[in-house]
């Protein structure tokens, strides 16, 4: 069983004169990772093996704030590939993970996550919105080997 974890970038401050990649989280973009974060670690029965991010900032930091609430400090991978909004790389990054590796999180853009929360899963999601997290599982031992798979958890921030 490998299990996928999409953590979309909280959100971020416009009309700040920086560029895309270096746009920071706004205060509501920082509550609401930290709503997501802490319902994350209240639903989930497994460790997470590997974190991956985006190097964009508003996606690190959604990242470094999402480690404060797990006991077991995780290293973040910032991979340059993962500042994507194409289903298409996500799913080429993901498809090539070690397979030692029985579950990853991935902090990052949409439309990448919607689009593969819907291509991969069992349900349809309109929008996965920013500080959301969705939480994929596929019935397979290598990851180039996942295709439907079935979406276990949605977390919704305005909900929480």
């Amino acid at each position: 069983m490998k299990k996928l974890i999409l953590f979309r970038h909280g959100k971020s401050l416009w009309d700040t004169g920086v560029s895309d990649f270096d746009r920071d989280l706004s205060f509501i973009g920082i509550e609401r990772t930290h709503k997501s974060a802490k319902e994350l670690v209240d639903r989930i029965d497994f460790d997470i093996d590997v974190w991956y991010s985006s190097p964009a900032l508003r996606a690190k930091r959604t990242a470094e704030l999402t480690s404060e609430y797990f006991t077991k400090k995780p290293e973040i991978i910032l991979d340059e590939t993962l500042y994507t909004f194409s289903f298409f790389d996500l799913l080429k990054f993901i498809k090539n993970l070690n397979n030692s590796t029985n579950s990853a999180m991935f902090f990052g853009h949409n439309e990448a996550y919607t689009e593969l929360i819907n291509r991969m899963g069992d349900k349809y999601l309109k929008n996965l919105p920013t500080s959301g997290v969705a939480i994929l599982e596929f019935d397979v031992k290598n990851w180039n080997e996942i295709e439907k798979g079935r979406l276990s958890e949605i977390i919704k921030p305005k909900e929480l």
